[in-house]
């Protein structure tokens, strides 16, 4: 236990990412910085071990090593450092084509560098609180004699307006910039950028051409992109019933499955008009209305969607409870349907509606509609005393933890789905897997120990549609009532 309270994994669960930087204007007496062109993570060290890891947790050490030996070569027995991590091209500029070209083909010729933003803890010495001045200080003390790949992200000297013209003319993206007495957590970091405005034409919206239309980005299964606009324009209308006035998250596969990934939380650059732009907590985070958003956003090789829970003009009433199955490398398929018809048994007990759908990956989601004017404070307790239910019936099938390495293999009830800003797939998302599955509402009929979530895919949902109808349809006028409920579970 002492070794893992030490471990750099554990110092990455302790610390997380303060929020990306947003687009505005500097402020008088910011502190100005270059707007790395990479991908934002968290570096641990305890010790010799060092764990690199994304806002999403995802971990990407094995595919940076040279970060990590750089890092176990500091003064100081543990860290955690906010950074970004670069792909720099000929002209030694931070570049995102060629970091996503490494991702995908690690070449020791490419020139890799961690971009030390911010410093969060040094030998075990918390620095969050502190301002953005004192842990700066730190930080350039700790970077004062690193190389390569290790870079020190430092101010640069001039105004704004000055800065953005010398960099637009290197081509660089843009500037971050800083207020110097903000603690980590409340430090607003704004992103000034070096391209211009653009003018759309709302005459001319109509739904985009394919790109790369012959791209294949299901190799196994030979899905090309136009196989996946086709699906989602197919499908477009039930599931712009869910998506619509719906902060959505993006995934996209811009090489395809087996490549990389990544998750777009906010309105892309030079997105068209009929993407709409919803300023949250200080992000341009993405809503997709129509037929046209949605088709363009798949152009840009988005496979999956992420949806709150919630709508933007009621962000903290969530529309319903999850629960979300997450199988485990020990469980078995029939223990995921034994969990999931206890859950709808308690759910019948305590008289509310509940929709079950297919994560389109090993998991199965339960769905309560519910009335206008719930919190997430209600959501999380309806889902958190369920889950400690099920738990105890079944004690060695079922784990609450969060952490994957204290689950020892068992399903995954997770309750914590149950807050504002968590986003699940949406029905009739793609995954990125073999066959092009989808993540699919079902009849409680369907969820027997024969179900094959793997058997709803891209080529057979728009039959399953019309046999069926939208059997999503009901998680978005739910009309129930949580408090009796809570009340029962509470005894």
């Amino acid at each position: 236990m002492e070794k893992r309270e030490s471990s750099a994994w554990t110092l990455s669960r302790r610390y997380k990412l303060s929020p990306n930087p947003t687009e505005g204007n500097a402020a008088p007496g910011d502190r100005l910085e270059l707007a790395w062109d990479g991908h934002r993570v968290l570096v641990c060290r305890a010790g010799k071990d060092v764990r690199i890891f994304s806002a999403d947790f995802r971990e990407w050490t094995k595919s940076f090593p040279q970060v990590c030996l750089a890092m176990t070569k500091l003064d100081c027995k543990s860290a955690v450092i906010d950074g970004f991590l670069c792909a720099l091209d000929e002209r030694a500029r931070p570049s995102f084509e060629s970091l996503r070209e490494y991702v995908k083909k690690p070449s020791p010729g490419t020139r890799i560098a961690f971009a030390a933003w911010d410093l969060l803890a040094i030998d075990d010495v918390d620095l969050r609180a502190q301002t953005l001045e004192e842990r700066a200080g730190k930080l350039a003390a700790l970077f004062a004699k690193c190389k390569e790949p290790l870079v020190l992200s430092q101010p640069l000297d001039g105004s704004p307006v000055a800065l953005l013209e010398s960099l637009d003319a290197m081509g660089v993206r843009g500037l971050v910039c800083r207020a110097p007495n903000a603690a980590y957590q409340q430090t607003a970091a704004t992103c000034v950028s070096t391209d211009a405005p653009i003018e759309w034409d709302r005459s001319l919206s109509a739904p985009p051409k394919v790109t790369n239309a012959d791209k294949v980005l299901y190799p196994r299964d030979g899905i090309t992109k136009t196989d996946i606009a086709r699906y989602y324009d197919e499908i477009a209308d039930p599931l712009l019933r869910v998506m619509r006035d719906r902060p959505v998250v993006c995934q996209r596969w811009p090489d395809g499955i087996d490549d990389f990934t990544w998750y777009q939380h906010r309105m892309p650059p030079r997105a068209p008009d009929y993407l709409r732009a919803v300023w949250i907590e200080g992000n341009r985070r993405v809503v997709i209305e129509t037929r046209e958003g949605l088709l363009w956003m798949v152009n840009q090789a988005a496979l999956t969607f992420h949806g709150w829970s919630s709508r933007v003009a009621s962000l903290a009433n969530p529309d319903w409870v999850i629960l979300d199955l997450d199988p485990g490398e020990n469980t078995k398929w029939e223990t995921v349907i034994d969990v999931a018809l206890a859950l709808r048994k308690l759910l019948e007990m305590l008289e509310l509606p509940s929709v079950p759908k297919t994560s389109g990956q090993k998991g199965l989601h339960i769905l309560v509609p519910i009335a206008k004017g719930h919190t997430a404070a209600q959501t999380h307790e309806l889902a958190y005393r369920m889950a400690i239910l099920v738990q105890r019936l079944y004690p060695d099938e079922v784990s609450l933890e969060a952490q994957t390495e204290t689950r020892k293999g068992r399903l995954y009830l997770d309750h914590l789905q149950n807050f504002m800003g968590k986003s699940l797939v949406l029905p009739y998302s793609l995954r990125a897997a073999n066959g092009a599955p989808v993540s699919t509402p079902l009849e409680w009929s369907e969820v027997t120990k024969k179900l094959d979530p793997k058997s709803f895919t891209l080529r057979n949902m728009r039959a399953r549609l019309e046999a069926k109808g939208d059997l999503a349809a009901p998680i978005t006028e739910g009309s129930a009532q949580l408090a009796t409920a809570i009340v029962r579970l509470k005894q």
